[in-house]
Order: C-alpha cells, then structure tokens, then sequence
C-alpha cells in the first residue's frame, strides 16, 4: 500500500492560470486594437483571450467606446468647418454622393450627337432571322399553355 503524500508536497496539476489585465484590455480596445493585438501587448495566447467571456465583453465594450469617441470627434471636426469631414458624414449618414456626369462636345463646344452604325444584313439573313424569332415566340407560348 502506498503512502498519500501530505497536501504541501502536491504538485499542481494543468497548464499555468494566465493573468489577463481587464484594464489594459479595455483601454487597448477603446483604441481599437484587435484582440490579436491585446494579447501580444498583454503577453497572453490569443486562445486565452477568445475563450474569456470576461475578456470578450470588456473587448466589445471597449471597441463600442472607441467607435463612440471617434465618431464624437469627427463631428467636432465637421462643426469646427473641415469640409472634409462634412462631405464624408453627409455621404455616410445622409445619402449624399459626388455627382460624375460627363457630357461630350465638339471643337466648337456643341454637344455630339452619337452616330450609331447600321447593321447591314441581306434578305435572306433578316428572314432567318425572322424565322428564328417566330419559332421562339411560339415556343413561349406553348410553355404557357402547359
């Protein structure tokens, strides 16, 4: 029979608990870093991080304040007269969009009139071609029927 071991002399079983620092998740995802990102900053396997409902609900939060604060900037941006960023919003969240006609003309600036070519065929190819036709219009029909 063997003796137990007293409970000091125990070794602890499994791989090492990873100390993930929630702050400095937060913080790193509030500047939108991926969680790739955290956890090379943080020194932690990605795999420790997707698998911590902790984790993935102080990434979220974190990325949901970034998007907020940047989105708040942009609009201080535009309220301040950046034009840029006021075309940029209008086209986001307005349905604007950059207006691209294009209009041809001549030497002296009239406007061309476009000269489609005429197709040449022979009798004998417009009646087959009407034969073509009238066969599929037929065969149309009859599909309707059915």
């Amino acid at each position: 029979m063997t003796k137990k071991k007293p409970a000091g002399d125990l070794k602890k079983r499994g791989r090492k608990r990873t100390y993930i620092d929630f702050e400095k998740a937060e913080k790193l995802a509030t500047i939108m870093c991926t969680q790739s990102e955290i956890a090379a900053v943080l020194g932690v396997p990605l795999s420790d991080l997707e698998h911590n409902p902790e984790f993935l609900r102080i990434h979220k939060k974190g990325m949901d304040n970034g998007r907020a604060s940047l989105r708040r900037m942009q609009y201080a941006s535009a309220n301040g007269g950046n034009v840029t960023s006021q075309i940029w919003l209008g086209k986001q969240y307005l349905g604007q969009r950059d207006k691209n006609d294009l209009e041809l003309t001549g030497k002296d600036g009239t406007a061309l009139n476009p000269v489609v070519p005429a197709i040449v065929m022979s009798e004998d190819t417009m009646r087959q071609i009407g034969d073509i036709l009238a066969a599929a219009k037929a065969a149309k029909s009859k599909e309707k029927k059915v």
